[in-house]
């Protein structure tokens, strides 16, 4: 089992390697998982977290949340709730139907998701460099102090009956530090990476969109080929048409898309 703190150290860690070279376009170079039991364990001198399976694991667990929640916030009208605490704001409706295209979310609409705005900078594409890379491993210090500074005030606690220890005002988590830090981060550095869709309001990845959009043209019936090659430039120019298409019931998908080849060949 995995403490908290453990867990922040797990974050900051990561977030250092992704700005020192340790990123790489299939994930993290060889020998990370190393880099991360040792940072650990400097930690945590007793901890038997090891790379294998324990952080190997983790990370896997939440690279897997990671793409899920991206999934999910890709659709319309879904996104985070006004309260700060990282749970999603959707219609019944519409996580009906989330639920039907991918049943690993069935359980995640009434749980937070407090380290998405980390995971998108662990696991995202995108590179930190510059001024970026400086902030982010600035964080990472950070949740490494938080975490160091609440370890010294647990160690020094006394439990004494007879005298009485003055109540310390509460410091803020390391995480809701660092998902502050990142977000104010990521609102600075999106329209620079033009990460964000000024059309549709919400981060959309062309090419991995192009990627997922002909893997669902092949599951629909009734298209040849070649009218799947067209619909690619076609869903592939127009975002929202995409998201339509992603979003609809899978028995009105035919349909739509036949509309759609017919309005460009009218166009033409």
């Amino acid at each position: 089992m995995w403490t908290r703190k453990e867990e922040d150290i797990l974050a900051a860690t990561m977030l250092e390697l992704t700005t020192t070279g340790w990123k790489s376009d299939n994930g993290f170079r060889a020998g990370y998982l190393s880099k991360i039991e040792d940072s650990l364990r400097a930690e945590f001198p007793n901890t038997d977290l090891k790379g294998n399976p324990h952080i190997n694991s983790k990370i896997g667990s939440w690279k897997k949340s990671y793409g899920l929640l991206r999934s999910i916030l890709s659709r319309t009208g879904v996104g985070w709730n006004h309260h700060g605490d990282h749970k999603f704001d959707c219609s019944d409706e519409q996580w009906e139907q989330i639920v039907q295209a991918d049943k690993d979310t069935k359980y995640m609409r009434n749980k937070s998701w407090p380290l998405w705005e980390t995971w998108k900078t662990i696991f995202g594409k995108d590179r930190a460099s510059g001024l970026a890379a400086e902030e982010v491993g600035a964080a990472a210090k950070s949740v490494r102090a938080q975490v160091r500074d609440d370890s010294s005030d647990n160690s020094g606690k006394q439990t004494s009956t007879t005298k009485t220890i003055p109540r310390k005002s509460k410091k803020p988590s390391p995480d809701s530090d660092l998902m502050e830090f990142l977000g104010n981060l990521h609102e600075r550095t999106d329209a620079r990476l033009e990460m964000i869709s000024k059309h549709i309001g919400y981060e959309f990845d062309m090419g991995q969109a192009r990627q997922e959009v002909f893997d669902k043209l092949c599951t629909v019936d009734g298209l040849t080929l070649a009218q799947r090659y067209r619909l690619c430039n076609i869903l592939g120019d127009k975002p929202q048409r995409l998201e339509v298409f992603i979003g609809m019931p899978v028995n009105a998908r035919l349909g739509y898309l036949l509309c759609l080849i017919e309005d460009e060949h009218k166009e033409v």
